[in-house]
């Protein structure tokens, strides 16, 4: 867990600190010689989902000025308050574009600065925790999706745009609260450790704490070479389990997952690979999980592991006891070239099951 998650996670007890924030603009790819115009500012409290938003709509005279006063007082009279956003760090869309639009509005400095170690990137948190490819492009709208956010006003950025073409300020306005509700739904779900992410998996408990299954499963494999390697340290050369084959890393795989669920079953049939047999290595029932431990070949190739994903896919599409395939890919040779656009393309949500692919060297 990095530095960052364990600062955020610190804030757990004490909700009502963190605010959610969005904010909704002009499109600033039409923009070349200005700060883009603020449409609108929302914030949402995580401890009372309480919001409090910003408008063009709320002023007559010099709305834009007027509603970036009323931001800035709002931030003043709340220093102790943390900012949960989505990717609010650039200078083309943040907090610094927000200053930088005031500034060419007014001619001064903003009347209040919000403290950089006082801002979350809750994208960059969800990175950090279940790794880059947590979600497909748009990741915003995606993460809305899978975790069964109910979307009525979400409008996309270019919609948004459009809407500020033909002087729509209210739909920007719905659109950046909804979207402000959903920054703080997702954030409260990450902290609670529920949140559904194209990588994630049900919860199991262990050392007094949930934790997620399929993040387990995919430390384990990458702690796997490390484990094989101190086993064959022994005291005085006795005899121990040497992994040189497929059947010896199952055998302890199989142990390592014995440390944290107490159903693992292996040798499930499913549907055969260019005629031959094949079979998942293990299934956890109470999880819908399958674990599938693949060595690589000089001959394999991405083509070969997708056309097998897809066999899985379509069996346990069939039964329904599977919802998470894992498929763990041993590549100590380093046959596999290109593993980072592999684990890409082959992680991936086909037909309501996920498919989480890594490969480990």
């Amino acid at each position: 867990m990095s530095d960052l998650v364990l600062k955020f996670q610190e804030l757990k007890g004490c909700q009502s600190q963190i605010r959610a924030i969005h904010y909704g603009c002009e499109s600033w790819f039409k923009v070349k010689d200005r700060p883009v115009t603020i449409t609108c500012i929302a914030i949402v409290d995580l401890g009372t989902m309480n919001e409090v938003a910003f408008s063009l709509t709320d002023h007559l005279e010099e709305p834009e000025r007027r509603l970036l006063e009323q931001y800035y007082k709002h931030m003043r009279e709340t220093p102790d308050a943390r900012y949960l956003h989505w990717n609010m760090h650039s200078a083309d869309y943040g907090f610094v574009a927000i200053d930088k639009r005031y500034k060419y509005l007014t001619g001064d400095e903003p009347p209040y600065i919000v403290p950089k170690e006082t801002r979350y990137d809750l994208d960059s948190l969800i990175e950090s925790q279940y790794g880059a490819n947590y979600a497909d492009h748009p990741k915003l709208g995606t993460l809305c999706t899978l975790n069964e956010f109910n979307k009525r006003y979400f409008l996309t950025g270019k919609e948004e745009a459009e809407r500020f073409d033909a002087k729509e300020y209210g739909d920007i306005r719905r659109s950046t609260t909804e979207k402000a509700h959903l920054v703080a739904f997702l954030g409260m779900r990450f902290l609670n450790g529920d949140l559904v992410t194209k990588t994630s998996g049900p919860r199991v408990q262990f050392a007094r704490q949930a934790v997620d299954a399929a993040q387990i499963i995919l430390h384990i494999g990458e702690r796997f070479e490390t484990v094989r390697r101190q086993l064959v340290i022994r005291y005085g050369n006795r005899s121990t389990l040497d992994v040189k084959d497929e059947y010896d890393a199952q055998d302890l795989f199989h142990s390592l997952l014995r440390l944290f669920f107490d159903d693992v079953r292996n040798e499930e049939w499913t549907p055969s690979y260019a005629g031959g047999n094949k079979r998942a290595d293990f299934l956890l029932p109470g999880y819908a999980i399958a674990i599938e431990l693949k060595h690589s070949r000089p001959t394999m190739t991405s083509k070969d592991l997708g056309d097998q994903l897809v066999v899985d896919v379509e069996n346990y599409k069939r039964n329904g006891s599977v919802r998470i395939i894992i498929c763990l890919v041993f590549d100590r040779e380093g046959h596999i070239r290109n593993p980072a656009g592999i684990e890409r393309d082959l992680t991936m949500i086909k037909d309501g099951c996920r498919v989480v692919t890594r490969i480990l060297t």
